[in-house]
């Protein structure tokens, strides 16, 4: 058998111009207010794309519920410099210190390595602290700017790894809209 078959011996065309996986990466968010149990996988500093910029990220990895088992979440916390997207002076300090919080209450519940030492955290000190730590977090979801659905998940909440998790299923998030739909239709003075 030819390196250029298949498993099961077909032939793979020799000129295939085009090719397309089917399946794969695109994984509906997981609905807003669940609360699962993640552990750290890595935690760095990391620069905007023009360089101006720099903000901790956290890739975190989902351990339970089982549904979202081995689910990646990347968080930036922007704690160091002020987020660019926001224009207003007032609302990016703002920002910044709930981010401030946010790594606090990370470090915490990692074991306040960083905290206890008073600096600003460097590439190996975030490692060092917060690698393969497991905490509770809270999901919420940002919205497709284009479609106006869920796109993708943010971090809202961290909690000790004991904390309680929950899902939010579907039947849940159809009731949610259903409410905000009933709320807007009473505001509406026609």
């Amino acid at each position: 058998m030819s390196f250029w078959s298949t498993s099961t011996g077909e032939a793979i065309n020799t000129n295939p111009t085009s090719f397309e996986i089917e399946g794969g990466g695109k994984f509906a968010p997981i609905p807003a207010g669940t609360k699962v149990l993640a552990i750290i996988e890595n935690a760095s500093r990391r620069k905007t794309q023009d360089g101006l910029a720099e903000y901790v990220e956290i890739k975190w990895a989902i351990l339970r519920p089982e549904p979202y088992k081995n689910r990646k979440i990347f968080q930036k916390v922007w704690c160091l410099d002020y987020d660019p997207t926001v224009t207003d002076v007032t609302k990016a300090k703002a920002k910044r210190d709930k981010a401030l919080k946010m790594l606090a209450a990370i470090d915490a519940n990692a074991g306040g390595l960083l905290q206890r030492s008073g600096e600003e955290p460097s590439d190996i000190s975030l490692a060092s602290a917060l690698t393969n730590k497991q905490m509770v977090i809270g999901l919420n979801t940002w919205d497709d700017r284009d479609t106006k659905k869920p796109a993708g998940n943010w971090v809202y909440y961290v909690a000790e790894k004991t904390a309680e998790i929950s899902v939010v299923t579907a039947d849940d998030v159809k009731k949610q809209q259903e409410n905000v739909s009933r709320q807007i239709d009473y505001e509406i003075p026609f």
